[in-house]
């Protein structure tokens, strides 16, 4: 009796030491709350890699705006979403939109008295005119020509201090914890590398379609290398379209997504009334296709230049073109590399309870917020 009284007080004694132990706090979320719906993934780190926990792409049921400013409406929907899938806790790494941020590539010499971080707010004070009382400043450094001492290449991110606390105060309304906000070419850059992560010497290059404008990204080995806007979105060869076909430019815009923007496959292999249409389409976009051309012309130019030669090893394309059909065959006509779909999953290793369905759904809408979750899975 007195072994089984001293054997239940051990495993009391053992028992309270278990709980008081703090358990292991789960990897921050990536949070991307895009123009159309929230991007959530949430991953962990794994021996060689990252495992993926949870991914979610889900729309937003009024205008994001609306959203946004109804703090009790933001809070039930992101707990929905958060819900549908199996994340775990509420701790957040988010990026502003693109629009609230100025992302400008700059050549920074750093003193022998000066840190880097003093060097970079100087150049940005000076060069990009940035104030700095009322802005937020971050960088980014850019991976240039080895043996280049001309200065450090780094990309500046600067936004309004009264955004950057608007979109904390967003966050927290949501009920969410805000961790950090990264810079969204940077995500980019961390899943592409994630991606590619063996490939050290090769450079890789996305184009991320918007609905206005797009974005030309390139790393280098895990390097980002460069980001830049380009004149070339789903609005503008809607509007192109429109004009020169005398439509609205809402069916202009179904047109598009249900016909492309001209592969060979599709003009070529069309028959009956869709022949003509194609054909058009192909004639009336071709001149905002070779302007695209030159961009990824003037791409390769510039990163042969800053790495002694290297060319780009590949394309990948995401965004709202990336779901056109033939994209991938009218991109590779403009630029002669091999030209991909990017799959944000094949950052992750597999996992049993993987729907297959909705990474088809889901897959491309989730680049930003995947690469935000590495960062997340890496720092914790």
């Amino acid at each position: 009796m007195n072994s089984l009284n001293a054997t239940s007080t051990s495993l009391r004694r053992f028992a309270a030491r278990f709980a008081l132990r703090p358990q292991a706090t789960p990897p921050p979320i990536g949070a991307d709350f895009a123009a159309h719906a929230l991007n959530l993934v949430q991953a962990a780190p794994r021996e060689g890699g990252y495992t993926l926990v949870a991914a979610a792409s889900v729309a937003y049921p009024m205008p994001r705006a609306d959203l946004l400013a109804a703090p009790a409406e933001l809070a039930r929907f992101v707990g929905a979403a958060l819900a549908s899938k199996p994340f775990k806790g509420r701790r957040v790494i988010s990026a502003l939109p693109p629009a609230e941020v100025r992302i400008l590539p700059l050549t920074v010499p750093v003193a022998a008295n000066q840190s880097e971080g003093q060097a970079v707010a100087k150049a940005a004070i000076e060069q990009l005119g940035v104030d700095a009382a009322t802005s937020v400043l971050d960088y980014y450094p850019i991976r240039g020509a080895d043996g280049d001492s001309s200065g450090r290449q780094v990309l500046v991110a600067a936004a309004h201090k009264v955004r950057v606390m608007a979109y904390l105060t967003m966050l927290e309304s949501a009920r969410l914890e805000p961790v950090a906000l990264d810079i969204g070419p940077a995500a980019i850059a961390r899943l592409l590398a994630t991606i590619h992560g063996s490939d050290i010497g090769q450079s890789t290059l996305l184009l991320n379609f918007g609905s206005a404008r797009s974005f030309v990204t390139v790393i280098w080995g895990r390097r980002l290398m460069l980001d830049r806007e380009i004149d070339f979105g789903e609005e503008q060869l809607a509007a192109t379209l429109a004009a020169a076909l005398d439509l609205p430019q809402a069916t202009a815009t179904s047109l598009l997504r249900e016909h492309g923007i001209g592969g060979r496959s599709m003009v070529s292999g069309s028959d009956g009334a869709h022949a003509e249409l194609r054909r058009a389409i192909h004639e009336v976009l071709h001149p905002a296709c070779m302007a695209l051309a030159d961009e990824l012309a003037h791409t390769q130019v510039y990163v042969a230049s800053r790495t002694r030669g290297s060319t780009i090893s590949r394309v990948y394309l995401n965004g709202s073109l990336a779901r056109y059909p033939a994209i991938r065959e009218r991109i590779g006509d403009l630029i002669d590399v091999p030209v991909h779909l990017l799959d944000p999953f094949d950052a992750f290793g597999e996992r049993p309870d993987r729907d297959k369905r909705d990474d088809d759904a889901n897959g491309r809408a989730i680049a930003l917020a995947a690469g935000l979750a590495l960062r997340g899975a890496t720092h914790g």
